[in-house]
């Protein structure tokens, strides 16, 4: 994946146990979490990512940090709603900094917000398993949804990032990629 203009890799790596602390509003984190649902997805992004690419494939969820705080707004089945980054402690966090300027982060966070109370994409991911399975593009989805990766390319889009794929059929990988997060 790549985006209009380089990026230059600006991340922190949060072990196990280890507290999140650095973040500005705007800001993202990429995760690898357990379970059945983040195992699928690593498998689906393992399928995908050959060569220089495979060490993206290890992340399966990201969440949009959207104040000082450490709130979050992210996409799980059970829609998008808020969270917080004290609840993966007990996972591997990468923030990404995106070093918005004042209004681009007010910008990102306001698309974030208006995704809140939206629907979890399982169209979209039926889309993203052709995809890895058959390697054809195909884009489904309803109105009012969105995953987990797909809302923070939304709202970094929103705040000036440019990608030249479709944001809302990008998945962890594709974002680790892009900002360069190994």
């Amino acid at each position: 994946m790549r985006i209009m203009e380089p990026i230059i890799p600006n991340f922190k790596y949060y072990p196990v146990g280890q507290a999140v602390i650095d973040f500005s509003p705007g800001d993202f984190i990429i995760v690898e979490t357990n379970g059945f649902a983040a195992k699928s997805i690593r498998f689906g992004q393992w399928l995908r990512y050959h060569g220089k690419k495979k060490p993206f494939a290890k992340w399966n969820h990201a969440a949009i940090i959207i104040d000082d705080k450490g709130s979050l707004i992210e996409a799980r089945p059970t829609g998008v709603s808020y969270g917080h980054i004290s609840e993966y402690l007990n996972d591997k966090v990468y923030v990404v900094k995106t070093n918005f300027n004042e209004q681009s982060a007010e910008q990102a966070i306001a698309a974030a917000k208006s995704y809140v109370n939206d629907g979890y994409g399982w169209f979209t991911i039926l889309s993203i398993m052709i995809e890895l399975v058959t390697g054809i593009k195909l884009q489904l989805s309803y109105n009012r949804s969105v995953v987990c990766s797909g809302l923070v390319a939304m709202c970094l889009w929103a705040g000036g990032v440019i990608f030249d794929a479709n944001p809302l059929q990008m998945m962890p990988a594709d974002l680790a990629a892009t900002f360069k997060v190994e």
